[in-house]
């Protein structure tokens, strides 16, 4: 892979006064300055088959967030919506699956009070915390993979090194790289599934399948061995190939499998009703007519 930033490195490193508080301010890349916040006991992941987070925050500390993704704030939370460093850094957002704006929540209210923000998913999704440090200070997911993350974290268009992996790849030729200090919140449809990779191990899955991967981790397409398969497996032409040393996490519902398997099923390709239901329309015109029919040859 190559990057290409649209931000710079950011600072948080935690200095703590003499009664345990956190006293120091990180400033993001793009000039937000806050304090760090603690995601080990402020952070909540609610739910089974389809989860939120929930976020407590301190006065002055700021967590960033793909923009629609609010559930409530409490009293004292203030939102503002950027582009998180120009035009330019908004259309890189774009490029990356995510939204063209980004969400900062900050707490401001009394000293030793909190507030709270939850963050829900547009899919019915599984989220996982990540300390980016962990994993070689670098992780690379798909787009829009992304929901919430420290406000110090970097967010930057990964391209891949063969054309192949992004036209053919199913995830496209833009990724999204994720480095800085700090922590990121991860959505991945269905079931989330994480493989540890030895040196030199290879793990060939379904590319929509790709929720993302750690630093030193090798993403390539390969084709699908054997005509048969290629043309009738039902996984396409290509497949990715990770090859380790490295972390891969993965999903068992990818989103654009659910939505290609619904809108096979809507009748004609529309967004109609599929069957008349009282009241509210529906169904084919023709069926209508010949249900008024039939009622009416029974009255008489």
């Amino acid at each position: 892979f190559f990057s290409a930033s649209w931000s710079s490195s950011s600072s948080s490193s935690l200095t703590k006064g003499e009664g345990g508080e956190i006293t120091n301010a990180a400033t993001s890349a793009d000039g937000v300055v806050g304090l760090p916040i603690d995601f080990d006991v402020s952070s909540k992941i609610e739910g089974n088959e389809s989860q939120i987070v929930t976020i407590e925050l301190e006065p002055n500390q700021v967590l960033r967030a793909e923009s629609g993704a609010m559930m409530y704030m409490t009293e004292g939370v203030t939102m503002e919506t950027t582009t998180g460093g120009g035009m330019s850094a908004g259309f890189k957002r774009m490029m990356t699956g995510q939204n063209a704006f980004i969400s900062d929540y900050r707490y401001d209210g009394e000293p030793g009070t909190k507030g709270l923000v939850a963050l829900g998913t547009d899919f019915p999704s599984k989220i996982i915390r990540l300390d980016v440090k962990d994993y070689g200070g670098k992780i690379v997911c798909q787009k829009g993979a992304l929901l919430c993350a420290s406000h110090t974290i970097n967010i930057e268009m990964e391209f891949a090194k063969k054309m192949t992996a992004g036209f053919f790849g199913g995830e496209g030729f833009v990724l999204q790289s994720l480095t800085g200090d700090g922590d990121v919140f991860v959505k991945a449809g269905g079931t989330l599934i994480r493989r540890d990779l030895g040196d030199g191990e290879i793990l060939r899955i379904s590319s929509g399948c790709l929720v993302g991967f750690s630093n030193g981790v090798e993403y390539d397409i390969q084709m699908m061995p054997g005509i048969k398969n290629a043309m009738f497996g039902g996984e396409g032409l290509f497949v990715t190939t990770l090859t380790g040393p490295g972390t891969v996490w993965l999903q068992g519902q990818p989103p654009s499998r659910m939505i290609s398997e619904i809108a096979s099923r809507v009748p004609g390709g529309g967004l109609g009703l599929a069957l008349p239901i009282p009241g509210m329309g529906g169904g084919g015109g023709g069926d209508s007519e010949g249900g008024e029919g039939e009622s009416e040859g029974t009255s008489t």
